[in-house]
């Protein structure tokens, strides 16, 4: 845990700097018919975040792990940028998904899930693992971007599934996650109740950016030989991250459905509905941090203590259920709110 407590330590020092820096160049998130807070809050959070995460990584890592890393550190360092160039001064999403790209296909390509010896039964295509690989990559990135619209919900998500994978990895992963957990749960202090300054895309896109690494490193780690069925680990860690994946799809078939541009933003997301349905911030983030644990915990059952071999078409049908059931009583709780506010 000392990686944990190193970059918790190092965020909780970092914040109060980044804040002030950030009211004193006005880098505030300014409110709009889009967004949810009526205050100016200081954002560059990631600023502190990936501080806290560099300097424990060098100061606790061991050569090894260093070298281990060195290309995924360079390609985190490249989404960092990206981020902040969008906290400075937003770009178009074109340009910002071009920029995530460098990064994502070069540690797509390098850290290609082995599908082939994971699951031979869906992956007999010639080089069927790099597309895959690259597509959840983008997928994960963009989800926990796109998720973070309320307090702590990127961070609390993030947290939690660095901690499974830091759990269930390789020593190696085991110092990246939990050093990147506890910077989390430092920044977490500073933006989940009363928040005094807001993550940024500086924040959001390393969160995925690591959990899509971590992914294909257990991947890596644990081959199932001639299985049908992927190994325990990657589908945990895939529960604990369903809530972002749903959102983006989910609201990305809305924005398609309605002639938009996927990436475009909206007031759509399940945390939208959440308080459109009474409640706080911090009441929409626990609902939606539970439903992430309900789901690894259901996944963690079918894979550990079923009595029989559990397939793969039904783990993977099962993982994001709770998400779609979630999701249909929500809205039904919604349409009704909105029709009795139009009677009025």
């Amino acid at each position: 845990m000392e990686p944990f407590f190193a970059a918790f330590l190092f965020c909780l020092i970092l914040t109060p700097a980044v804040i002030r820096f950030a009211a004193t160049r006005r880098l505030f998130d300014i409110p709009d018919e889009r967004k949810i807070h009526s205050a100016e809050i200081p954002r560059l959070g990631g600023v502190a975040i990936m501080g806290a995460l560099l300097i424990s990584t060098l100061l606790i890592a061991g050569p090894d792990t260093l070298i281990h890393l060195r290309y995924f550190l360079a390609g985190l360092l490249i989404l960092f940028f990206v981020g902040l160039w969008d906290d400075m001064q937003p770009v178009s999403p074109f340009i910002k998904l071009l920029g995530e790209s460098i990064p994502i296909v070069l540690m797509s390509w390098f850290n290609r899930m082995p599908l082939h010896e994971l699951a031979p039964d869906i992956a007999w295509l010639p080089g069927f693992e790099f597309p895959v690989t690259l597509f959840l990559a983008f997928w994960i990135v963009n989800a926990f971007n796109l998720i973070d619209g309320i307090n702590g919900l990127a961070g609390s998500i993030g947290m939690i599934a660095l901690i499974g994978m830091g759990i269930m990895g390789e020593p190696d992963i085991y110092h990246l996650s939990f050093s990147f957990a506890g910077a989390l749960l430092a920044f977490l202090f500073f933006n989940f109740l009363k928040p005094k300054i807001f993550m940024g895309d500086c924040g959001s896109l390393p969160i995925g950016y690591t959990l899509a690494f971590g992914m294909t490193q257990l991947s890596f780690h644990n081959h199932c030989g001639t299985s049908t069925i992927l190994p325990e680990e990657p589908l945990i860690a895939f529960s604990l991250m369903i809530v972002p994946l749903f959102d983006m799809v989910r609201v990305f078939f809305i924005r398609i459905r309605h002639q938009k541009n996927p990436f475009s933003g909206d007031r759509n997301h399940l945390h939208h509905l959440l308080l459109e349905n009474g409640l706080s911030h911090v009441g929409a983030t626990l609902q939606l941090v539970g439903l992430s644990l309900l789901s690894a915990g259901i996944t963690t059952y079918l894979l550990t203590w079923c009595d029989k071999e559990v397939e793969l078409v039904y783990i993977l049908f099962l993982i994001p259920l709770p998400a779609l059931l979630f999701t249909a009583v929500l809205w039904s709780r919604v349409t009704k709110l909105r029709k009795q506010k139009n009677h009025l």
